[in-house]
């Protein structure tokens, strides 16, 4: 059985997979950067998403810039470790490991 720490860390890296995720199909498309607007994207309501999305922009797996002519809109995009970190978690089984936390979480 998984402790309250280990499935909260759990939760914590799915919503950084979750984002990668999102943006990682994005760049695969026409338009490869995701457009939202600066207060949406850095919002501190959601404290976890927050701080997710902080972490992936320290670690250089996401990219945020201010759009020309837009000062509230940004463009975000997944760079090209960002890419590597997503398929890698993906293919070894590391990008679903919450769905062990949500079996569980179903059961109870």
């Amino acid at each position: 059985m998984l402790d309250e720490l280990e499935i909260k860390i759990k939760e914590r890296i799915q919503e950084r997979y979750n984002i990668l995720g999102e943006l990682y199909s994005n760049w695969f498309t026409e338009n490869t950067s995701i457009l939202a607007p600066k207060n949406v994207f850095y919002q501190t309501e959601h404290i976890e998403k927050h701080r997710a999305i902080s972490y992936l922009l320290d670690k250089g797996y996401i990219i945020a810039q201010l759009v020309d002519g837009e000062d509230e809109m940004v463009a975000v995009h997944i760079t090209l470790e960002g890419i590597d970190t997503y398929e890698q978690g993906y293919l070894t089984g590391e990008a679903k490991g919450f769905q062990v936390v949500a079996d569980i979480k179903d059961k109870n």
